[in-house]
């Protein structure tokens, strides 16, 4: 089968009675897929979102608006709505059309409220395999589906729900294409593939709910998914044991052990419950980073990674604390209540100590989400280190984010022609507390997001092809053609 000529973008939400905040939205998406030279299934009742989503992309030059729709119970024709479609296909069978919609679709958007008609689309999309998309869509509809499959994107603005949709197209295939590179994945495993699950989730002011919220997500992360690897490598977000509050670590802090410790029964609840989720699965897990209460009295901000067998691989304390005063938009400072670290962190890749079973181990460089603003930090570690797979777990705010935050993980990708893992708390519901970004990212070599998460929280799979570092490497040789006559980074 060829593939389509336009990716199809299905739109669904309330018919009757929907609001009119849910149809201005509708009608603004439908021209941002109009404008993209995606294709809309929509249709529905008049007053309707879809009706809306078709409004708005009819009034793009070269739009392309399908609608499925039932007749008028009598065998006749809906004239009034089919009006407002390019193309209109009656199909007579009510609901039925439900699955009809979907199965049409290569990305459903459930776009603001809706009924059991939504529902019922919603539900066969997952069944499906559609990726679902939920834009502006009430709370318990968030947590159903999100409930349902991990894999539920939540966005908050039509800009985030255009790109999240392009992340998914671009890393569609068809049947027959899947199915191809499947087995070449297959086969070139052992070469040099990496499958990871990077774990967007949002804490709250309990500390034990807080890490059995964690555990559920991690367990969530490791499902199997049809024609695809486990993960053998897991990573959490920054501070994901305690809100982000400079005044609150205090209360959350916990000690870290030195590497080299098991984790399983020390000193940290937060760590060892990781640490026996880790052992339990046989994964090694990236734990992103907790408040530490250190052995000199001081606090700090320290991500650590864990071994299969609940060891402590490698512990790193935050070197850049995020002091800030950006006019208009947020205020933080860290060096309020926590200390810098003293060193960089590299887990070197002899040995396998992530167990990755790969033939050449990468070497992995950890930063804590202000470090990513250093570039000297990711060269060092590239440079004098050889690290192939850089990790930032991270919490970029809604003032940074939108700035920065894509900018900065692809361009230290590209400085260092590393693999790089940003890990990004979720966005807090109904705007109270740290306004994170979300947006965890998987780039490449190369600067590509090859995987990009929405706000809310959720599992983002990725498949690290690390052949691509040396192929990147030999390309564009930064690294032999660096003018170390005229300048030279040294380790401290």
């Amino acid at each position: 089968m060829g593939k389509r000529r336009r990716p199809l973008i299905g739109v669904m939400g309330a018919g009757e009675g929907a609001s009119p905040r849910d149809l201005s939205l509708a009608e603004e998406l439908g021209r941002a897929i109009a404008r993209q030279g995606w294709g809309l299934l929509s249709g529905g009742r008049p007053c309707g979102v879809m009706a809306a989503a078709s409004r708005g992309a009819m009034a793009v030059d070269g739009h392309l608006v399908v609608g499925l729709l039932p007749d008028d119970g009598a065998g006749g024709r809906r004239e009034e709505t089919a009006a407002e479609l390019d193309v209109a296909l009656f199909t007579g069978m009510g609901q039925a059309r439900n699955v009809i919609n979907v199965l049409s679709s290569d990305v459903v958007v459930v776009c603001g409220a809706g009924g059991a008609g939504t529902a019922s689309e919603a539900a066969h999309a997952l069944k499906a395999g559609r990726p679902l998309l939920l834009l502006a869509t009430a709370q318990p509809w968030i947590e159903l589906f999100s409930y349902l499959d991990a894999g539920v994107l939540v966005c908050a603005t039509v800009e985030e729900a255009i790109a999240a949709i392009a992340n998914r197209l671009t890393g569609a295939a068809e049947p027959e294409a899947a199915a191809a590179s499947g087995a070449a994945s297959s086969v070139g495993r052992e070469g040099g593939r990496l499958p990871v699950a990077l774990v967007q989730l949002q804490a709250g002011e309990d500390a034990a709910a807080n890490r059995r919220h964690a555990e559920a997500w991690l367990e969530r992360a490791l499902q199997p998914r049809p024609g695809l690897p486990a993960p053998r490598l897991l990573m959490l977000p920054e501070i994901w044991n305690a809100p982000y509050a400079a005044e609150r670590f205090t209360d959350f802090a916990e000690p870290i052990p030195e590497p080299g410790s098991s984790l399983l029964d020390g000193p940290s609840a937060s760590l060892s419950m990781v640490a026996r989720l880790a052992r339990r699965h046989g994964v090694a897990v990236i734990a992103g980073s907790i408040p530490e209460r250190g052995a000199d009295g001081r606090l700090y901000n320290t991500g650590t990674v864990i071994d299969a067998q609940g060891r402590l691989l490698a512990k790193h304390r935050k070197l850049h604390l995020f002091d800030v005063d950006v006019p208009g938009g947020i205020r933080f400072r860290e060096s309020d209540s926590l200390s810098p670290g003293q060193r960089l962190t590299v887990l070197p890749g002899e040995g396998d100590p992530l167990a990755t079973g790969l033939a050449e181990p990468p070497s992995l460089g950890l930063l804590i989400c202000y470090d990513i603003r250093f570039p000297e930090l990711a060269l060092l570690m590239r440079q004098r280190h050889g690290c192939a797979l850089l990790a930032c777990p991270a919490a970029f705010n809604t003032t940074t984010g939108p700035r920065h935050w894509h900018l900065l993980m692809r361009a230290r990708a590209v400085d260092s022609q590393c693999f790089l893992l940003a890990c990004s708390s979720a966005r807090p519901l109904g705007g109270e507390g740290y306004p994170s970004y979300g947006h965890s990212l998987v780039v490449d070599p190369w600067g590509t997001v090859i995987a990009e998460a929405g706000i809310g929280e959720q599992v983002l799979h990725a498949e690290l092809d690390l052949e691509q570092v040396a192929l990147a490497r030999q390309a564009i040789p930064t690294g032999s053609q660096r003018r170390r006559d005229l300048y030279r980074l040294e380790p401290a």
